[in-house]
Parts: structure tokens; C-alpha cells; sequence
């Protein structure tokens, strides 16, 4: 391969890579989408959320949440019913005394569904709690990339936000992990094509003039 070619290759592939990045509206550097598992007795189920979703704390320094930073979801409950949708809010929640709290201090890592934002739209909320042991998450309310592997999860499906929470629909302890969501694969067979495609008509000209 020729000088000429091989820094035309990587030219054309940073060329297409950016062409199609617009064309499919793709941010290169865009953070990962990371998926929440549970399963226990009687529940299963799972939220995504992407990790760069910008966080607010407009009442505690022990909470941050995170509004609209949550995508699918769906817990499952069997019988008791299945809540599912597109949207969601990840909250963590450092319960702690200060703040009123009338049971033992927590980390907490909060699934929020407002009332407006629920499948077909609802008056209340849908709250779901996942209890962690007081600093498990070291003292921070960043978004969690990580959570131990048990936790204990309170559900209420019908918070009135200017009353109370509601009945509690389910708590147990269940299995938790946070996985990362696959990148699309067709995106770097994609580049790999345009690149060819380019490098060919690139190349062409050379080629003939060869010739």
C-alpha cells in the first residue's frame, strides 16, 4: 500500500464515520445506556437510563434525581399486575434520618414514573424503592453504573404526590444487577461498507492513472 493510501483510509473512515453519525443523528462520543435487572419472588423485571442523564437536587444534598433520564421498563408482578412503559426517572436517595425519615437509613436507588408520564397517563405516580445498606453507594448520589447483587424492593403503584404513597403493592428482597445495553450492530458493518464504497472511488482515479 502506498504512502498516499494509508492516509487516505483513515481519512475516509473519520469521513464516513461522521456521515453517517449525522445521517442517523448518532453522537460519537454519546454515554452508554445501562439496563437494571431484578428478579425475585413473585417480581421480575428491568429499567434502562443512560448514565450521562444530567441530575438535579432541589431539596436534599442526599438525593439527586434524574428527570426524563429513563427510557423502557417493566416490572412484572404475575397476578398483582404488570407496569410497563417508555419513560421513567432514576432517583438515588441517601434516606437518612435528617431528612425525616421514619426507617433505618438506606441508599436507595428510586424508579419514578410520574402520573403524566405513565402508559396510558394515570393521577398518581408509580414509586419503586430499591434498599441498599447505609453507604453503598459511598456517600455519592451519582447515577449508579453498579449495585450489590441483593436488595430489598418496596413498590407503590398509585402515589398521590400531594398525599401519601398509597398501599405498598409488593416488598421482598430481590436479585439485582446493572448491565450495559449493546450498541447497535449494524452501525460498524455500516462503516465498514461506506468506507470501502469511498476508498474504491478514492482509489479509482489512482488506479487509472497507472494506466
Amino acid at each position: 500500500m502506498s504512502v498516499l493510501n494509508k492516509f487516505l483510509l483513515p481519512a475516509i473512515s473519520s469521513a464516513v464515520a461522521l456521515l453517517v453519525s449525522v445521517i442517523l443523528n448518532i453522537d460519537p462520543a454519546q454515554a452508554a445506556l445501562l439496563k437494571f435487572i431484578f428478579e425475585g419472588e413473585g417480581v421480575n423485571g428491568y429499567f434502562t437510563y443512560d448514565d450521562s442523564a444530567i441530575g438535579r437536587s432541589p431539596y436534599t444534598p442526599n438525593a439527586t434525581a434524574y428527570p426524563d433520564g429513563g427510557y423502557d421498563y417493566k416490572f412484572d408482578f404475575g397476578e398483582k399486575g404488570v407496569f410497563e412503559g417508555s419513560v421513567g426517572n432514576p432517583i438515588i436517595f441517601l434516606a437518612r434520618a435528617e431528612d425525616g425519615i421514619p426507617y433505618p437509613d438506606t441508599d436507595d436507588f428510586i424508579w419514578e414514573v410520574r402520573a403524566f408520564q405513565r402508559q396510558p397517563a394515570s393521577e398518581f405516580a408509580f414509586v419503586s424503592y430499591f434498599h441498599y445498606p447505609e453507604d453503598t453507594f459511598g456517600g455519592s448520589t451519582a447515577i449508579r453504573t453498579t449495585v450489590p447483587s441483593t436488595a430489598i424492593l418496596d413498590v407503590y403503584p398509585n402515589v398521590d404526590p400531594s398525599a401519601s404513597r398509597g398501599d405498598l403493592l409488593y416488598t421482598g428482597t430481590v436479585r439485582t444487577r446493572i448491565e450495559k445495553v449493546p450498541e447497535p450492530t449494524f452501525l460498524p458493518a455500516l462503516l465498514g461498507v461506506g468506507t470501502w464504497f469511498l476508498f474504491r472511488r478514492q482509489c479509482r482515479p489512482l488506479l487509472s492513472a497507472k494506466d
